[in-house]
Formats: C-alpha cells, structure tokens, sequence
C-alpha cells in the first residue's frame, strides 16, 4: 500500500487559481479548434494541433491538482526501499528524468511538425507549450535532485513559467478563433 504523500494536492488560491487556468486554456484551445474545423480553408493538421494542445492542458490540469506525480515518487521511493536499492535510487530518478525529459522534447517536436506551415498562427501557442515544459522539466528535476525552484520576488520561477505559459497558450487560442471568425464572417 502506497502511503499517502505529504504535500499532496496544491489546496491554495494560487494552485485553484493555476488548475482553473489550465482547463480555461483548453477550453480556449478547444474553442481555437472548433473555429478552425468550421473554416474552409483551414488545414486538418492545424485543428489538430489545437485539439492536442487542449488535450495536453487537461492531463496537465487534472496532474495539477492530483499530483500523480507526487504518487509515482512515493511508489519509487517505496519500490527502491523494498527492493534494496534505495541507496542507488539517483539511477532511476536520472533514467525516469532523462525518458522525461525526452518525451517532452519529443511532444514539442511533434506539436511543430504537426502544425508546419501554420508556425506563425501557433507561435504563441507553441512559445507557451515551451514555458510550460521548462516548468514541468523544473519540477521534474528538484523531485530529488537539485532544487531548481528559485524565486522572482514572492513568486517562484517555476510557477511563473506555468502561468506565463498558460496566459500565452489562451491568448492565442483566442486570438487565433477571433480571427478565424472574423475571416469567416467576411
């Protein structure tokens, strides 16, 4: 049985406030997509990227307030401890860090290939998407193995990059669905 971690959950107005602006980003994201499937002209790989990225933002939302993350950590931390490897732990925490990092990397690269041609109307989005993945691979990093969690004023830069991030990613949702109907209404 897995213990319950400490920490578990962000039950503060500023981590309500962060796991409502996720799903508020992929609703705009969602919103970004439908506007996209109803003009004519719009390629089906665009729309396809503004789904994935709502998609994205809801796992993450949903992450935000669960912590499964801080659930695998616990599980890892028990599994090492039973099987008698926990002094050696710093092996896993740096492979699970580095398939991390690179299905991160991979997810971006994916996002972009996707939405080829069309890099200018996803710029915002996808310079979002980087803010968030420099958050997630922040966290990710100061688990267990350093502690990047530096502060801007009262405000820690980690949490700065996720909000930055998001604040980008509804903008140009909105954006791009104001003037996909704009084109559309024409």
């Amino acid at each position: 049985m897995i213990p319950t971690p400490k920490g578990f959950g962000d039950l503060t107005v500023l981590g309500w406030t962060v796991f409502l602006a996720y799903f508020g980003a992929a609703a705009l994201c969602y919103r970004a997509a439908a506007s996209c499937w109803r003009d004519p002209g719009a390629s089906s790989r665009l729309c396809k990227v503004w789904i994935a990225l709502s998609a994205i933002l809801v796992i993450l939302g949903v992450n935000k307030q669960l912590d499964l993350h801080v659930w695998l950590n616990a599980y890892g931390r028990l599994l090492a401890e039973s099987e008698g490897w926990y002094q050696n732990r710093w092996i896993a925490q740096a492979t699970f860090f580095s398939g991390f990092a690179a299905a991160v990397v991979v997810a971006g690269l994916f996002l972009i290939w996707l939405g080829r041609g069309y890099l200018r109307q996803l710029s915002g989005a996808l310079l979002g998407m980087a803010a968030l993945a420099a958050f997630l691979l922040i966290r990710a990093i100061s688990f267990d193995v350093l502690d990047l969690r530096t502060y801007v004023g009262a405000i820690k830069l980690h949490e700065l990059l996720e909000m930055a991030g998001l604040l980008l990613i509804g903008v140009s949702a909105t954006l791009y669905a104001t003037r996909t109907r704009s084109v559309g209404a024409s």
